[in-house]
């Protein structure tokens, strides 16, 4: 073991030493720092609030076998079991977030353009790939999705990235003891993703290719199934036929046996989607659906759901809690305009009967309830938007049980320290399959209040040189992280310990959440992952390093310094 390290030592960035050393002594890790779970776990006088927004106080919740045991009101607790109370105030526990357009890293096939001509690419350039299934491709296990169940997440749907049909998302639990990307699958398929999004350089480029293209695919696949069964029926003339899972899947969408998930915004793409799907025979579900408010009629009548994005677009000149009265600049009025639908359309949804599920909007870990707030300012009743990030979308994803908090289930749910739409409330602890764990510490109202004043900042304020440190199962390491703007994008480099720093990868920042990762070639294609929570001049949050030989998390804490202009 002693050389396996010594040797891995010559080659791995010093910013990986700490996880190197977790990799390669599991054993020692597990039984010296981690403490083995109890027998139960016990929640003790909690607010538990249904996903129909019933609510029952003063309650004892027991959890056993990863089962809810006892849920009773002034039960007693089992003497064997770890108790979660809090002196200063009530917990609430709800049940857990299921977003139905999440993300986690999946490693898809990068498509091979060599010897490929614009006007007749590959399918696979194309990314016209129906039969392709997501979760045949999850780079993630359990302990990788800490960060989704600190935002109170249990299961996310994740979609086979960009393309006019890239292929089926998977629903995946966030179970902490899942050791392989399989253990995680609750439905390996829930459909087939579309989008008007054509291959870079390659045909179908415009939009109007773009319907061309998906008419043409349902008349082959039509062709493709009328000539496979006259095969079967009289084989002499014809040559062999050979499958073509493509052309089935298209031709079980257009039967409408399958949900297709359009990828859209706009309220005309939304009309394009209804008019295709007319003439095609598709059923169709609309994922992001920013301009669904304004066909929220249609949509009912049609019974087309909404996996609505609660990604709220940012004010600049318009203050949406100012007084209505108020007379506005120009540039405000005009903001105003093009941004109070999108804030109206949950609410807008809701009166006219729509169903429909709040998502990350294919982000995956961030922070959905900044969002939904934002849509209850605008008229949504926060009984609808409990359903919209529970019940509704367990039920359109056909796993119910996940929405139910009672005796015999499974338990899974969030525990917060004030009720879930109040600003500042916050995710302490996170239940999956009954494996508990622990989010942020409760905070007083003195402390929520103050966090709930600090507004997230501006991606350009992020520049500069960051300094703090890496907390790997107790291993604290000092670490730096340097931010600049380059051509309006994040960019930038990471060090730790007295090891170079080397540039970060797949930045992305939103409202206040910032990601990147960093890729460890030395350990054999492994990534280093970072999710952080920015508020001012702080940032902390967690990460996870993956490697063939193992994955674990750790956490970061940082204060921004003065380090010049970066941009």
């Amino acid at each position: 073991m002693r050389g396996r390290i010594s040797r891995c030592r010559a080659v791995l960035p010093a910013l990986l030493m700490p996880a190197l050393f977790l990799l390669g002594a599991p054993s020692a890790v597990a039984q010296y720092d981690e403490a083995p779970p109890p027998a139960a776990w016990a929640l003790e006088n909690v607010t538990v609030v249904h996903a129909d927004g019933e609510r029952a106080e003063g309650m004892t919740l027991v959890v056993r076998g990863g089962l809810i045991e006892t849920l009773a009101a002034g039960a007693a607790v089992p003497s064997d079991a770890r108790r979660i109370a809090w002196d200063e105030g009530v917990f609430h526990v709800y049940p857990g977030i299921i977003d139905a357009h999440g993300d986690v890293d999946v490693s898809l096939p990068t498509p091979d353009r060599d010897g490929v001509e614009s006007w007749s690419p590959t399918r696979e350039v194309q990314f016209f790939t129906p039969h392709r299934v997501t979760a045949d491709f999850l780079a993630v296990r359990g302990e990788d999705l800490a960060a989704h169940r600190r935002r109170g997440m249990v299961a996310s749907a994740v979609y086979p990235g960009r393309g006019i049909m890239p292929g089926q998302p998977s629903l995946i639990l966030h179970r902490l003891d899942a050791r392989t990307p399989r253990e995680l699958v609750l439905r390996p398929s829930i459909g087939v993703a579309m989008a008007f999004q054509g291959a870079q350089g390659a045909y179908p480029g415009t939009l109007m290719a773009q319907h061309a293209f998906i008419r043409q695919s349902v008349l082959d696949a039509r062709h493709h199934a009328a000539r496979t069964e006259a095969f079967r029926s009289d084989p002499r003339g014809l040559p062999m036929a050979t499958v073509d899972s493509d052309m089935e899947w298209v031709q079980r969408m257009a039967a409408g046996d399958v949900p297709v998930l359009f990828q859209v915004d706009g309220a005309e793409d939304i009309r394009r989607v209804f008019a295709l799907s007319d003439e095609l025979g598709f059923a169709p579900v609309i994922v992001g659906g920013a301009g669904a408010g304004e066909v929220a009629e249609e949509l009912r009548e049609r019974g087309i759901p909404v996996l609505l994005s609660a990604r709220m677009p940012e004010t600049s000149d318009w203050d949406p809690e100012a007084d209505e009265d108020e007379e506005l600049s120009p540039a405000a009025f005009r903001e105003r305009q093009r941004l109070e639908p999108i804030f109206r359309t949950p609410a807008l949804l809701a009166e006219h009967g729509v169903p429909f599920a709040f998502t990350s909007g294919g982000q995956g870990a961030v922070d959905l309830l900044a969002g939904v707030r934002r849509a209850i300012e605008f008229g949504l009743e926060p009984a609808d938007a409990l359903r919209a990030l529970t019940a509704w979308p367990a039920e359109y994803l056909e796993v119910p049980q996940l929405a139910r908090i009672e005796e015999g289930m499974a338990a899974t749910f969030m525990v917060t320290d004030r009720s879930l739409f109040e600003e500042g409330a916050s995710v302490n602890w996170t239940f999956v399959n009954g494996l508990a764990e622990k989010g942020s510490d409760p905070r007083t109202a003195a402390e929520a209040a103050e966090d709930a004043d600090a507004e997230p900042v501006d991606a350009d304020a992020l520049v500069g040189r960051w300094e703090g440190s890496l907390n790997v199962q107790g291993q604290e390491m000092p670490a730096e992280l340097t931010l600049r703007m380059v051509d309006g994008q994040l960019r930038g480099s990471m060090g730790a310990g007295p090891g170079p720093s080397v540039d970060i990868e797949s930045v992305s920042y939103d409202d206040g959440t910032l990601g990147f990762s960093i890729p460890v070639p030395e350990m054999g294609g492994a990534r280093a992952s970072f999710n952080g929570n920015v508020r001012g001049d702080q940032m902390s949050g967690t990460g996870s390093i993956t490697s063939a030989e193992g994955s674990f998390n750790f956490t970061f804490e940082f204060r921004r310094t003065p380090a010049g202009d970066h941009r």
